[in-house]
């Protein structure tokens, strides 16, 4: 829709064969389950490719001085510019995540414009068509709702948007509104109906009516607190509702199965030591979580002395399970040697039910772990206190982490930190931006970082709309005041220029 990957300079002239399309291709039944299948992978796909690096990197949760996937451009300290030109060799970064989701939204919408007008789905001739429109409503939910974590602004969509007009782009507090409306809508839906929808919609993961519910009312709770872009947007969160979201929310790891890198895969893979993408040389567990595990490690890896002892002392027992230590870094001085670590990710190892990205395993994308603790969370900025320390003593701080329950006695900000601890422990590698979004929504960014994502500059001359960026350290330091000054700070050599946060 919108000509969003046409070469086009003159959208109101563009010949609307939407509709027309839409109708031949949507005539059945089986025709709306082709395309919410499909519209699931292409969903899939837009966020787990070349954006799943870059944005682990930008946030400081891993680290990786290679330059693809844009990780060495967006990790570069001090922070440089998004360069947000068709010339970026991995303008990719951009480009997949808001062709992708589109693509997902305008099926999702031709399927709920086609049973509009009379479409059936049937199974052994009983009418389960309300399966269908939940399932396209969760669709087009979860596509809005990444682009209203991406981007800075986008175009809402639906069945009724008419694809010959230039359209109007809303900030990511009205798409992300948007994206609840119609988790909404299948929320309704799903509650109900009793159906269980065909097989093929998740790769190993059979959605019945229960789990879609499950979901939409996690990816609720999701989109309204990781869409937050600073302190400030995240105490102004209606964390009631995010309670509320969350306590009907997933009980158990969410993902497809991977199929061997075929369809169903992740860029995670360049983030662990895996065979099936950089090996030893893979992204590594960034020094700043380094730090949180053991606090007598340097937050920021040292550029001229080595650290006295890089391996380090925690009560964690997923330093064990989850990471591995390696005496020799892989990644190259002159870049920086601010990349360096020594831990790097093995969980796909140890873990049965966890995947390396590229193996036929669960690829977790929304973990049990993250659910429970936005819902910790809520209580803990709703003062209840013994509640939110209840959940993070039975969750994986003790069950997968061995250490001490949080004391019934912990002070807020105590419990705060035991959330954010397993949000960046426990929840490394299992959804594209989520501690990046974590960082972002409370100003721990590194000065200069973006905070979302500028619309990608082949879209912006599409719509005929001007060229800007966000982020750099010198033009840009909160990393929300558009611009297209793209700086190009060389990078810091020694220890005289430790970044500071937003």
């Amino acid at each position: 829709m919108f000509a969003f990957n046409s070469c086009t300079n003159d959208i109101n002239n563009v010949k609307n064969n939407n509709d027309p399309n839409a109708k031949q291709v949507l005539a059945t039944g089986n025709d709306l389950v082709s395309v919410i299948s499909g519209g699931f992978n292409t969903w899939w796909q837009a966020g787990n490719r070349d954006t799943y690096p870059a944005l682990s990197v930008a946030g400081d949760i891993a680290t990786c001085s290679w330059g693809n996937y844009g990780m060495r451009v967006l990790s570069n300290e001090p922070r440089n510019a998004i360069p947000n030109t068709n010339s970026w060799s991995d303008s990719r970064v951009l480009e997949q995540p808001w062709s992708g989701y589109y693509s997902a939204a305008s099926g999702a919408s031709d399927v709920i414009k086609a049973i509009q007008n009379g479409v059936k789905y049937k199974v052994d001739n009983v009418d389960q068509t309300n399966s269908i429109l939940a399932s396209a409503y969760f669709l087009r939910g979860v596509s809005f709702g990444y682009l209203g974590l991406l981007f800075d602004k986008a175009a809402i969509i639906d069945e009724n948007t008419d694809a010959t007009i230039k359209p109007v782009l809303s900030s990511y507090k009205d798409v992300i509104a948007a994206a609840l409306a119609d988790l909404n809508r299948s929320i309704t839906l799903s509650s109900a109906n009793t159906f269980t929808l065909p097989a093929n919609f998740i790769n190993g993961y059979t959605l019945d009516n229960n789990k879609l519910l499950r979901l939409a009312n996690s990816y609720s709770a999701r989109f309204i607190v990781q869409g937050a872009r600073t302190q400030t947007e995240t105490n102004a969160v209606d964390w009631a509702k995010v309670k509320t979201f969350a306590q009907n929310g997933i009980q158990n790891d969410f993902g497809p199965l991977g199929d061997n890198g075929t369809n169903w895969w992740s860029n995670v893979v360049l983030l662990s030591s895996s065979p099936n993408g950089f090996q030893e040389s893979g992204g590594r567990l960034d020094m700043r979580i380094i730090n949180l595990m053991d606090p007598s490690q340097p937050m920021f890896y040292p550029s001229v002395n080595s650290i006295a002892n890089p391996q380090i002392t925690t009560t964690d027992n997923r330093i064990n399970t989850d990471f591995d230590f390696d005496s020799t870094v892989y990644f190259r001085s002159a870049r920086g040697k601010y990349h360096f670590s020594h831990y790097i990710s093995k969980r796909y190892i140890t873990d049965d039910n966890f995947s390396d990205g590229s193996d036929n395993k669960r690829l977790i994308t929304f973990a049990k772990a993250d659910n429970d603790m936005l819902l910790a969370e809520a209580n803990a900025r709703l003062s209840s206190l013994s509640s939110a320390i209840t959940i993070i003593n039975n969750g994986t701080r003790v069950t997968r982490g061995h250490l001490a329950p949080l004391s019934n006695s912990a002070t807020q900000q105590q419990v705060l930190d035991a959330i954010f601890y397993e949000r960046y422990v426990e929840l490394f590698n299992t959804a594209v931006g989520g501690g990046f979004f974590d960082r972002r929504r409370t100003n721990q960014l590194q000065k200069g970082t973006f905070r979302h994502f500028p619309i990608p500059a082949s879209i912006l001359q599409v719509l005929g709309e001007k060229l800007y960026t966000f982020g750099g350290a010198t033009n840009d330091p909160t990393g929300m005041v558009p611009h297209y000054n793209l700086e190009n700070n060389p990078t810091r050599l020694d220890d005289t220029n430790i970044p500071t946060f937003n």
